[in-house]
């Protein structure tokens, strides 16, 4: 019996979460917006050479408002197409915000088995 629910072939990535430390510094600060823009040319580079596949902050809503403290809390997520564990975590501890201790990123590997069509087909091209 074929399960029209799930993805034709699952699709192995690697999430990297990224926890905020006491070390995070506002980013309108000057070493904030300098790490920030580092963070950005590091994700740049990674998009550039095929291996980003989404990045974003996560509970943005609660933290640019000051609704909570970020620290120690999961404020990023990064979606990588590399092939192992550890060409992932060697990627993800180079991210400056973790190498400047803003945040400490934890890589955790993911087999996508659900998508929407569209993103399934996408992520099929893109992961080879």
């Amino acid at each position: 019996m074929e399960n029209s629910v799930l993805n034709e072939i699952p699709i192995n990535v690697f999430i990297i979460l990224a926890e905020t430390l006491e070390g995070w510094k506002n980013l309108n600060s000057e070493e904030g917006k300098d790490v920030l823009m580092k963070h950005y040319a590091w994700g740049a580079n990674l998009k550039a050479n095929g291996k980003l596949i989404l990045a974003g902050p996560t509970d943005f809503d609660l933290t640019s408002t000051g609704k909570i403290n970020p620290i120690g809390h999961t404020t990023g997520l990064i979606m990588l197409n590399v092939q192992t564990r550890e060409d992932a975590e060697e990627l993800a501890f180079k991210d400056p915000f973790h190498t400047n201790g803003f945040r400490r990123n934890l890589v955790h590997s993911m087999k996508i088995t659900m998508t929407d069509e569209l993103i399934y087909r996408t992520l099929e091209k893109q992961i080879k």
